[in-house]
């Protein structure tokens, strides 16, 4: 899956980066929890330095130094992600940045790199199939049902979906305080210090998530702009953000977004999602001035996305745990 992956973006004359494990700054995002270490110099000094959680912040760099279109297929790592049948705390993540693209390219990006990767697999196990129910052509057999990889895939914008699926109007719950109103009036549990994103991932997960075909994979696209520090703003709507996040069978895969480029908005986010952190009690995460410098040295029209290729490969193995498809799982540690 990992040679197709590369053979895709080869192909298509894309670099390859290689990016850094650690980094001694991040993105301000509020409910991001990085893992670090401290590394001692020969000299007695130390230094905290985080271990990379998503390669954006290298390939955002990289772009407004000029390198163009690459792809990165590395290893990241997540604090508070609990060990399960989707989640390992150390996961191999695929990222690419597509120039004068937006997140409607990288949409037909994604269908196409897994038709393209279901092809090189076919080709593969011609003889000996992964799993007895493996099917050939544009279908994965998963969890009993057969998904259809080929052109069309399901698109759902969030503001039709709370509008049609919860009852929502997005424009009406701009307010907290609101929010929580309706919120409770649907049943919800809220409590007075649940802010405006735990409240709408708590009402996705309820009403939207469950509504996605078991047989057709799910764009699900334009989320709201409080939940989208590093994306660029919908010129339709401003409510929203040009973000998309893709599910299969269930399962998130991957979160991109036509990427913003203006650095003074990009620093007003960040002290926001900054401030946000702190309001919750949240670790304190080093501000990545570097990145805003290089927002202002010019980055291209450029929408990137990442993609977390154990859940991938997941589907074409019919796996029912994300530790039956990675030999060291973190279902291995001592816990």
């Amino acid at each position: 899956m990992i040679h197709a992956c590369r053979e895709f973006f080869l192909a298509r004359n894309y670099h390859e980066l290689e990016s850094p494990i650690m980094t001694p700054a991040l993105p301000q995002e509020r409910y991001m929890s990085p893992l670090h270490t401290t590394v001692t110099f020969g000299d007695g000094s130390t230094k905290k330095l985080y271990i990379t959680p998503t390669t954006e912040t290298f390939n955002k760099k990289i772009l407004a130094a000029g390198l163009g279109e690459h792809f990165v297929i590395t290893k990241v790592a997540r604090g508070l992600e609990q060990i399960g049948h989707n989640h390992n705390p150390e996961f191999t993540m695929l990222e690419w940045y597509h120039l004068d693209a937006t997140y409607k390219d990288i949409m037909s990006d994604c269908e196409e790199l897994f038709r393209f990767i279901k092809k090189k697999l076919d080709e593969k196990f011609t003889e000996n199939l992964p799993h007895p129910d493996y099917v050939f052509g544009d279908k994965i057999f998963y969890a009993g049902n057969v998904i259809d990889i080929s052109e069309g895939w399901d698109r759902l914008s969030i503001p039709e979906a709370l509008k049609d699926i919860c009852g929502i109007d997005l424009v009406e719950i701009q307010d907290i305080e609101k929010f929580r109103e309706v919120a409770r009036a649907k049943g919800y549990n809220v409590s007075d210090t649940d802010d405006w994103q735990i409240i709408f991932e708590l009402i996705f997960a309820s009403e939207i998530e469950p509504t996605f075909s078991k047989t057709n994979p799910t764009f699900v696209y334009n989320y709201p702009k409080i939940m989208c520090p590093l994306t660029q703003e919908n010129a339709e709507n401003p409510l929203v953000c040009e973000k998309v996040e893709v599910y299969i069978a269930g399962k998130e895969l991957g979160n991109g977004y036509t990427e913003l480029r203006d650095w003074e908005e990009q620093y007003k986010r960040f002290k926001i999602e900054e401030e946000a952190r702190e309001e919750l009690g949240l670790e304190k995460i080093e501000f990545d001035h570097d990145l805003v410098d290089a927002l202002k040295e010019g980055l291209p029209n450029v929408a990137g996305i990442g993609v977390g290729l154990d859940r991938v490969a997941m589907l074409f193995a019919n796996a029912k745990y994300i530790s039956e498809v990675n030999y060291f799982p973190g279902s291995d540690w001592s816990l």
